[in-house]
Parts: C-alpha cells; structure tokens; sequence
C-alpha cells in the first residue's frame, strides 16, 4: 500500500532516512513504530520523497513537519548561495519546531506506505521491493 498524503503537515518525528547522491534523491522518512509512553503506535511509514536535489539545509531529525512555501527573502538567499536565478516552483520549506529548513528540488512529496522501514521508494532500489 503506498498513497500520496494531501496533508502537508505531520505531528510525526521524521529523520533524514537516505540520499542517493547519483541522482539527488532524499528520503526524510518518519518510521513505524510500536506504541510508547509517549507516543502512539504508527502502522505506516510517511515519507517524504524528494527528486533531483540541488541544495539542503536540514537537521538530522525533524520533530513534525509542515512543508511551506518560500519567502522571497528565502529565494534571494538562496540564489546568493547558489550563485544563480532559482525557479521559487523548485524551493520548499520544511517547518519545524519554529525553525525553517528549504530544499532545493525538482520534485517533492508526500507519502505514506506499509513497507518495511528499510525498503526505499528510489526506482533503482525498487529490486529490494516487494511486489505488493
């Protein structure tokens, strides 16, 4: 099972979970996980899948996430950085905590899945997937 959340929000903790430099794919993934003390059992995984990657700035773990449209402020910054024009299309922000985190991408979405916490959604590791 695999479907596209319309959500851009989540109360979930998320980690960056894999980048695959080849073709700048990252996974920031909030994992399943059994019921704790503190938290509630997640029977899905949400991942957050985002394709040719050309800049990041995240930390390492995100303790819920809503995903925001840049200022322009956040454009001008980040062509200074990159040392060219920028498409805003192609930036995204990952609100977190009361900080801001952008992504510079061809592509990002939102997705929640049943597979296993180590099965990756990137075609070249699709072998590892099960058919289902």
């Amino acid at each position: 099972m695999r479907k596209q959340l319309a959500s851009q929000k989540s109360d979930r903790t998320f980690q960056v979970w894999e980048y695959q430099i080849s073709h700048g794919q990252l996974l920031i993934r909030s994992p399943k996980a059994p019921a704790t003390k503190t938290s509630p059992e997640f029977l899905t995984n949400v991942d957050l899948v985002c394709l040719d990657v050309e800049y990041m700035a995240l930390a390492r773990v995100l303790r819920g996430i809503e995903i925001l449209p840049p200022t322009g402020t956040e454009i001008r910054y980040l062509e200074t950085l990159l040392g060219k024009t920028i498409n805003p299309d192609n930036v995204t922000i990952l609100a977190s905590e009361g900080k801001r985190f952008p992504i510079v991408a061809l592509r990002i979405s939102l997705w929640e899945n049943d597979w296993d916490i180590f099965e990756s959604p990137f075609e070249f590791r699709s072998q590892f997937r099960s058919k289902s």
